[in-house]
């Protein structure tokens, strides 16, 4: 153990054996000096320590003649390595059994469907890996004033809804929400809206400027009302208009649920291999 000058100047000086402070300093070196020395010679003096390994994961320790077992570092990293060779081994066999029961190819049913679509619409996707985002262009302006139309999604922002299937049995039928974006003259009317089944709904519409149609809702801006807080007729009058001015119709819905699932599937498998390789 070290011990500091100060500590000595102050046993001394509690036993009255320093005259003045001119000689503290003196007297704390001396002492530093042969507490020194003493130290030295005790570590000359202590028993010779020896290591030697007993068994896998432990070592033992020989200091003088008694023997002290100590667990290695080596039995942890033997650990770290088990819990990843595990990891890897379920995640093999998570991409066999996708790679052997689920087709990453576009269904054809969904090929076809897409093929009607990209007659009136533009299919956009980011070719950054895992963006879920997809967005559909109109070809044709719309008929208020030239507006131009888009229709964007996230391919992981479902809608479920407990459907009655009579006899007690319900299912889910999974939808997407979308917006149906209609810009002019830097302004945006957006419809907020979903699918269940094959059918479109609009939760809510939107003014925004053209700007700000991809920026997110910090709420500093009106978001229009609630669907159901309006009057029957005019809830009727804008999805007629929604739906039959731009064709979002049963294929059109049908399209964005199947889209949906195919794109989550492709990202899964890619999500899939992608960890194995990081922990492999």
């Amino acid at each position: 153990m070290m011990i500091s000058g100060a500590s000595i100047v102050r046993q001394l000086a509690h036993r009255g054996n320093l005259a003045s402070t001119a000689n503290n300093s003196r007297v704390a070196a001396i002492y530093l000096r042969n507490a020194s020395r003493a130290t030295v010679a005790s570590c000359n003096s202590m028993p010779q320590t020896t290591t030697t390994s007993s068994s896998p994961g432990r070592y033992e320790v020989l200091v003088g003649n008694k023997i002290s077992n100590m667990p290695s570092t080596r039995h942890f990293s033997d650990a770290s390595s088990s819990v990843r060779d595990d990891l890897s081994t379920i995640l093999a066999r998570e991409i066999e059994e996708e790679e052997a029961n689920v087709n990453v190819e576009m269904p054809e049913e969904l090929a076809e469907i897409k093929a009607d679509i990209e007659r009136n619409w533009r299919v956009v996707e980011s070719t950054e890996p895992g963006n879920m985002i997809v967005k559909l262009f109109r070809k044709e302006a719309g008929s208020i004033g030239g507006a131009k139309v888009m229709i964007q999604f996230n391919c992981q922002d479902r809608e479920d809804e407990e459907l009655d299937e009579g006899q007690g049995m319900d299912e889910l039928a999974s939808g997407v929400r979308f917006e149906a974006v209609l810009t002019k003259a830097g302004r945006g009317l957006v419809f907020s809206c979903f699918t269940i089944d094959t059918e479109v709904h609009i939760e809510s519409v939107s003014l925004r400027a053209a700007d700000d149609i991809d920026a997110e809702d910090d709420g500093t801006f009106y978001r229009g009302p609630e669907m159901h807080e309006l009057e029957g007729d005019l809830q009727q009058a804008l999805g007629d208009f929604i739906r039959e001015e731009y064709d979002l119709d049963a294929d059109f819905a049908a399209f964005l649920s199947m889209y949906a699932d195919y794109k989550e599937q492709v990202e899964y498998m890619n999500w899939l291999k992608t960890v194995k390789s990081f922990v492999h």
